[in-house]
């Protein structure tokens, strides 16, 4: 239980902005840390779609909807939105393996990442403002999850991309039972969600592992951090996308 709880903390101390370094169980989440990755999005989503809730009793429709994007921005740090946008310059250019890899690491952004930015932006804020504010909190925390269980599964397949730079996220595989467990409660969520939803379930790992190996192949048969991140926001955006259409 201790150990869990620590790594606990250092998924949300890393991949939030909530301050729990202190009970951390390194300062970075190792890959036992990474599994807790899905709950960690739970809370973002469930804290995002309340404050677009809430805003919703004053100001109109499509402004909370805005809202709630950006507090799911807000409380990641933008770190895996910082990840869509460099991998936006890193894995469309067409280069060599080695000069994507170097692009990934600048800290500017390209052509590719302010298109790239602005049509995620509108995508995101349409998918979420296509229901109801009620239903924001619920379906939020649904997709946060979700789409970084998805991305979770990513670990299992492909190396670290930089050779000799291996973080702690990535020198091992994330816990089976916790991710599996995520996803059972995801599916046994599902039903209250909407009616798209147990498919959904089905289809974003899938989606995430093809935009996994889609980036992979791209990067000499790896995947870096931010990589991981492009496919996070890929993901929770098309799986808002698809259960609002349906």
């Amino acid at each position: 239980m201790k150990r869990a709880l620590a790594a606990l903390a250092s998924a949300f101390s890393y991949f939030t902005v909530i301050p729990l370094g202190r009970f951390a169980a390194g300062p970075a989440p190792d890959a036992y840390a990474l599994s807790y990755l899905p709950l960690v999005g739970a809370c973002v989503g469930a804290l995002a779609g309340l404050a677009g809730w809430l805003a919703a009793f004053v100001l109109p429709h499509v402004v909370a909807a805005i809202v709630a994007w950006a507090c799911a921005i807000a409380l990641t740090g933008a770190i895996h939105v910082d990840g869509f946008l460099d991998s936006c310059d890193g894995l469309l250019v067409t280069a060599s393996v080695e000069r994507r890899l170097e692009i990934l690491r600048d800290p500017r952004h390209g052509t590719f990442a302010v298109v790239g930015m602005a049509m995620l932006a509108a995508f995101w804020i349409v998918a979420i403002a296509q229901f109801p504010a009620a239903s924001w909190i619920a379906l939020l925390a649904f997709t946060g999850a979700l789409a970084r269980a998805g991305t979770v599964c990513n670990a299992w397949i492909y190396p670290y991309a930089r050779a000799g730079a291996v973080t702690r996220a990535f020198d091992a595989r994330p816990s089976a039972i916790v991710v599996a467990v995520s996803f059972a409660v995801l599916l046994a969520a599902a039903r209250y969600v909407a009616p798209a939803a147990i498919a959904v379930c089905i289809g974003a790992p899938l989606v995430a592992v093809i935009v996994g190996w889609w980036a992979s192949r791209r990067l000499g048969g790896g995947l870096t951090g931010d990589a991981y991140g492009a496919i996070v926001v890929t993901t929770e955006v098309l799986a808002l996308l698809v259960l609002g259409v349906h």
